[in-house]
Parts: C-alpha cells; sequence; structure tokens
C-alpha cells in the first residue's frame, strides 16, 4: 500500500484543509521523508496534533506509519533511477562491443543463402524474429519465420546446404531451441542470437552473436529484462549487410 492509495480511498472524508495538507506532503514526499513530525506540520502551516488526525483519518496508526510510506516512496524512487543511470551506462558499454564484431562472415551466409529461416524462442524473441524478417525482406531476400519444432520438422526437407537458419534466444538453453538446433545441425548453416553467456544453442551453432542484456526490479515488483541490445544487434546486422552487398556488387561491377 502507498500513501497515494490511502488519501484516494479516503479522499472524500476529508476536509478542504486536510486536502492542503495532504497535496503539500504528496508533493514533497522526498524531502519530507527526512523530516520529523514537528518539521512537517510547520511546513504544511499546522499543528502536531492536526497533522496526526490526518493520519489517523486516512487510515495510519502513528506519524511513523507515515514516514515509512514516504522513505518506501523515495527509495523507489532512488532505485528507479538508479537503474535508468545504469540502463544507459551499459548501453554505451553496449555499442563499445557491438562495433567490435566481425559481422561479414555472417553477412556473407546471408548473401549467398537462397532462403533465411528464423525462429525466435519466446514472446519477444518472435517479435525480433518479425524484425529480422522485415529488413532482410526489404533486402530482397527469401525469410520464413518458423513458429516451433513442428514448423520446422516440416519444412526440413526444404532445407539446402547453402540456406541459413537464425535461432534467437535470450537464455540460450530452452529446451524447443535446444532440440530444434540438435534436429537441424549439420544439415543447414546455423545463426544464434543470444545473451553474452555460455549457453547450449549457441555451442551448437556454427556462427554466434552476442549482446549483454540488464534485469532491473521494477519497484521491487517484478523484473524486467532490457533487451533493447537484441535490436541494436540487428540495426547493425542490417548495415553491415548493406556494406557487404554494395561491396560484392562493386566487385562485379569493377570485373565487368
Amino acid at each position: 500500500m502507498n500513501l497515494e492509495t490511502l488519501v484516494n480511498q479516503n479522499y472524500n472524508i476529508l476536509n478542504e484543509n486536510e486536502h492542503y495538507i495532504i497535496k503539500q506532503i504528496l508533493n514533497n514526499q522526498k524531502e519530507y521523508s527526512q523530516y520529523s513530525c514537528e518539521k512537517i506540520a510547520n511546513e504544511c502551516h499546522v499543528s502536531r496534533a492536526t497533522l496526526l488526525r490526518l493520519c489517523k483519518k486516512i487510515g495510519l496508526n502513528s506519524f511513523s506509519d507515515l514516514k515509512y510510506l514516504l522513505k518506501k516512496h523515495y527509495d523507489e524512487v532512488v532505485n528507479h533511477d538508479t537503474d535508468f543511470h545504469q540502463i544507459c551506462f551499459n548501453y554505451g558499454l553496449l555499442i563499445n562491443d557491438l562495433k567490435k564484431i566481425s559481422f561479414q562472415p555472417i553477412c556473407e551466409k546471408i548473401y549467398n543463402a537462397d532462403v533465411i529461416y528464423v525462429y525466435g524462442s519466446g514472446n519477444e524473441q518472435k517479435s525480433l524474429a518479425q524484425e529480422l524478417k522485415r529488413i532482410f525482406l526489404s533486402m530482397n531476400k527469401c525469410v520464413i519465420d518458423l513458429f516451433d519444432l513442428g514448423e520446422v520438422e516440416f519444412m526440413m526437407g526444404s532445407f539446402k546446404s547453402n540456406d541459413v537458419f537464425i535461432i534467437i534466444s535470450l537464455s540460450g538453453e530452452t529446451k524447443e531451441g535446444i532440440e530444434i538446433a540438435k534436429r537441424i545441425n549439420k544439415t543447414i548453416q546455423l545463426i544464434s542470437f543470444t545473451r553474452l553467456c555460455n549457453n547450449t544453442i549457441a555451442s551448437l551453432c556454427e556462427y554466434n552473436l552476442y549482446v549483454s542484456t540488464q534485469k532491473i526490479d521494477a519497484l521491487q515488483i517484478t523484473s524486467y529484462e532490457v533487451v533493447g541490445a537484441f535490436y541494436a544487434l540487428l540495426d547493425l546486422l542490417y548495415m553491415n549487410y548493406i556494406d557487404y552487398k554494395e561491396g560484392v556488387l562493386n566487385e562485379v561491377r569493377t570485373t565487368d
């Protein structure tokens, strides 16, 4: 329970003066989390007794309960800001790491492939697979996204040695992703996109692209993994592919 929720639940029973006090407290939660009861009362131009009655009116047992909610709110804001700055810092490190990747071998395989097959191991990964499909369709490549092991098994008879199969998995340890990689290993050129760590799927693929991700605990309620790095990786792969294709075409023109 937070202070805003308590106020909303009891708003109709508060008088005009109490509305003013609450507004002052809500607008200054960071500062007031460090103040004593007397100090907050003085800031709101009321007596200590009036402030304590207000606490009771919104369902708090004491001023200590109010201080707890104010401090809880402040700690959540601090944690959120820390996560935000850490994410920004990590993105800077990510871009530097991505600049060091040699995309040429993978661009060559994609350029020479008749068909690019792509599989994502989860909802976010399937969204990444759709984005990969979109950008390479724009380059006139044939891209087929496969939903699960059943679809992969159905298409296996169409695989050619120069085709490319891309597996996108955050952990690189999903049961179905591993089974797919094992089934098609040695029959088609395999490329993995995974989180930066030793993982089974990457070990089964000929080529690997890794990115760093970051998990944050949003307001201590739920865990969220920042996966924008994968989209940055796709952008860089796309730009490098354009450069590679242009280089091949220029070489053909020179030879002609």
